[in-house]
């Protein structure tokens, strides 16, 4: 008997120490790969907004930082978590600029520092989601489908994405931490369900496209109404937090900067909403970016504010149909619930992007995680990559000079126009359409849970618990 307790504590000895050992590799590399992007965009080979979008609404006109408060003296095209960190970072640059380098240079230096920590805690949640859903070789997975990736290295710090997909991951590890707590404290589980939705509460306030996967809770994760008015209690609760100082501040008499440059003088009125009509206007009049919509139609053309609310609507539709019908099979106690809500979440957030008229390469940041978390998703690497590839072109060829370090200058594109005359808006909408494949063919067309697949979890299951009890009887 002791022979086997030696040999089970060696077991163990030696899966923490791959374990370790994995986890080390995974962040060194993360780091690694991180700082190859830092450099690539700080050297101006790769195109980035951090720097562009920042001069456009902090420094015009000059001199930069002296506009006031964002949202409340002056316009900006993101939402208000986005805005006061870029605010913070001009701060910072501002009052603390490294020594030989400029207030410019200082402020994306700090950027690139402090975006660091929510990659890095977006890896750790998605390592601890990785173990409550029970997924093998998670460090290697990590590596392959996001940190080893174009989008890791190009688009991580092309925009501030990276923010709003963090709080979307934390939110929905919060929430499938649920079965455990279910177990252990009802109390605890409604605080998990209210921090949750108050998590994706934050990831809209951040970037709207991150917080969409609520959805997938809200329908198919939450069981009761009373769960599902806890979930968007904590939604709202985090949305009012934020919108409705701003909307007070924006009630008293001041002086606004808007969209287009133009000062305009607001009066007392409460209450004054312009920094949710602004920003909403400013949006709706977007042109179409990054749609299939350009195979068809004129970036310009008002039928891409039809298409879009009408065709998620109609997608939605066709979820909340494929995961009633897919609800029944993981109602059995050999089948992880956790992996259904993840591909709802999933597939309503590959919808949104299939049918809005503006889909970024930087928002592949929000569809990485559902890659690593969701074996449908990543059956095919080789296919992965190439969508990534396709993806990570159209900044890095027709936006950036990747090859300028080496003195060489490739020739630059046709950026805009027709898809014919135009590579890049020929890759932007061959994307567009990938993201449909992943969702129609993949999602709602494949997508199923065999009986094979139950056959062998119920002999997991059994598995599982004759070790336990072989362990328990040994401890």
């Amino acid at each position: 008997m002791f022979k086997q307790l030696r040999f089970l504590d060696g077991v163990k000895s030696v899966q923490k120490s791959f374990s370790r050992n994995g986890e080390s590799w995974l962040y060194i590399t993360a780091c690694i790969l991180y700082l190859l992007g830092v450099w690539e965009h700080s050297s101006g080979n790769i195109y980035t907004d951090i720097v562009g979008v920042f001069v456009n609404r902090f420094c015009t006109p000059e001199p930069c930082m002296s506009h006031g408060l964002p949202y409340i003296n002056f316009f900006v095209e993101y939402p208000p978590l986005t805005g006061f960190f870029m605010y913070a970072m001009g701060t910072i640059a501002h009052v603390f600029p490294f020594p030989g380098r400029g207030f410019l240079v200082s402020y994306y230096d700090y950027t690139s520092i402090f975006l660091l920590f929510p990659t890095l805690l977006l890896i750790s949640d998605l390592l601890k989601i990785s173990d409550v859903i029970g997924i093998r070789e998670k460090y290697k997975i990590s590596i392959l489908f996001l940190v080893a990736t174009p989008s890791f290295v190009f688009m991580l710090l092309l925009n501030w994405y990276i923010i709003g997909v963090f709080l979307m991951v934390w939110g929905l590890r919060k929430f499938l931490e649920r079965d455990i707590l279910e177990r252990v404290s009802p109390k605890r589980l409604r605080g998990n369900l209210i921090f949750s939705g108050m998590l994706f509460g934050l990831s809209a306030a951040s970037n709207l496209v991150t917080a969409v996967p609520a959805l997938g809770i809200l329908i198919f994760g939450t069981r009761s109404w009373k769960e599902r008015s806890q979930f968007l209690f904590g939604i709202l609760a985090a949305l009012l937090g934020i919108y409705l100082p701003l909307i007070a501040l924006n009630s008293v008499p001041h002086n606004y900067l808007n969209a287009q440059h133009v000062l305009v003088s607001y009066q007392f009125y409460f209450p004054n909403l312009n920094v949710i009509t602004d920003f909403t206007r400013y949006e709706q009049n977007w042109y179409t970016e990054g749609s299939w919509m350009l195979a068809f139609f004129s970036s310009t053309d008002p039928i891409r504010h039809y298409i879009f609310p009408a065709l998620f609507a109609v997608l939605s539709i066709m979820i909340v149909l494929k995961g009633l019908r897919m609800e029944k099979q993981f109602y059995s106690p050999y089948v992880d619930r956790s992996t259904f809500v993840l591909m709802m979440c999933s597939l309503f957030t590959f919808a949104f992007l299939f049918s809005t008229y503006v889909c970024t390469p930087q928002m592949n940041l929000v569809l990485l995680p559902f890659f690593v978390l969701i074996p449908l998703l990543r059956r095919n690497y080789g296919e992965f990559l190439a969508f990534e590839i396709v993806n990570s072109l159209v900044i890095v060829w027709g936006f950036s000079y990747p090859l300028s370090f080496l003195g060489i200058n490739t020739p630059t594109p046709v950026e805009f126009g027709s898809i014919w005359s135009s590579p890049i808006q020929f890759l932007v909408v061959v994307r567009s359409f990938w993201i449909g494949k992943f969702l129609i063919y993949d999602g709602l067309i494949k997508w199923r849970t065999s009986s094979k697949t139950i056959e062998s979890s119920k002999e997991l299951l059994l598995i599982n618990n004759t070790l336990r009890k072989i362990i328990s009887n040994f401890g």
